[in-house]
């Protein structure tokens, strides 16, 4: 229970520093929604001919949820060191609260804002016509799939603000998720790829997250789409998470 506790009370100390810095958390939307903008108007004409896609659109919004992740989380990252640096983390060390739970207030708090900024990604979206083919039941399962990434992903930023404590290693540590977009199937499908891209892709733990989600929004129900993207968020959450608990131990020990 102290556990619970001190995860709940250290997520909504994150959360609240989400709302008091409205100004990053409209960056960590309207920066991947401008790539998305940027992106369905240069290639969205011609993506039926070329790709065999009739809704460019909605194949695109999972690209735009998973860059606003990576936002929240870099930032996330920033919000740890901030803690070390005052003081603040080696205070909470020194209360009877799990070690663990210190670190998974604001890796679930990453969660939370991640949810938040994909219900808002798909608003726009369903503005320009995507649809939402699983309608709200789908919609609720896009929306836990996201809060399980959103946690996955923070734990990278976790691990690297605890090992490093720098500022600059945590800003960058949001662009790591950036090459593995590039090398899924984000702008297009894998049948139109070079071999080589083709079988990076096929490895690639993305590209099963962002066919779960296209799946939800623009094919229907797909029981195997849906399994593969929550085992590929599961396993980008058992490697994160355990950089995490390696970084704890080594900054408490």
């Amino acid at each position: 229970m102290q556990s619970i506790a001190t995860v709940y009370f250290l997520t909504l100390r994150s959360l609240r520093e989400a709302v008091r810095n409205p100004a990053q958390e409209a960056g960590n939307v309207l920066i991947p929604l401008f790539f998305f903008a940027v992106t369905v108007g240069s290639i969205g004409s011609i993506a039926a001919d070329a790709f065999g896609i009739d809704n460019f659109t909605g194949f695109q919004v999972p690209v735009a949820i998973l860059a606003a992740a990576s936002s929240i989380s870099a930032s996330a990252g920033l919000g740890t060191i901030t803690d070390i640096q005052r003081g603040y983390f080696d205070k909470l060390l020194l209360t009877p609260a799990p070690r663990s739970a210190i670190v998974f207030g604001r890796i679930a708090a990453d969660g939370v804002r991640t949810v938040a900024i994909t219900a808002f990604i798909v608003g726009v979206g369903l503005i320009f016509g995507t649809g939402f083919d699983t309608g709200v039941p789908g919609l609720l399962v896009l929306l836990v799939g996201s809060f399980g990434f959103g946690m996955a992903y923070s734990g990278f930023n976790a691990a690297i603000a605890l090992r490093t404590g720098s500022p600059q290693a945590a800003a960058a540590g949001g662009l790591l998720l950036f090459p593995l977009i590039f090398l899924s199937t984000a702008f297009a499908p894998k049948d139109v790829f070079a071999d080589w891209l083709e079988v990076l892709a096929t490895i690639n733990p993305i590209t099963y997250v962002l066919e779960a989600q296209r799946s939800l929004i623009i094919e229907g129900w797909n029981g195997l789409d849906i399994l593969w993207g929550a085992a590929a968020t599961l396993g980008f959450g058992a490697a994160s998470f355990t950089l995490t608990f390696l970084a704890l131990r080594w900054r408490t020990s």
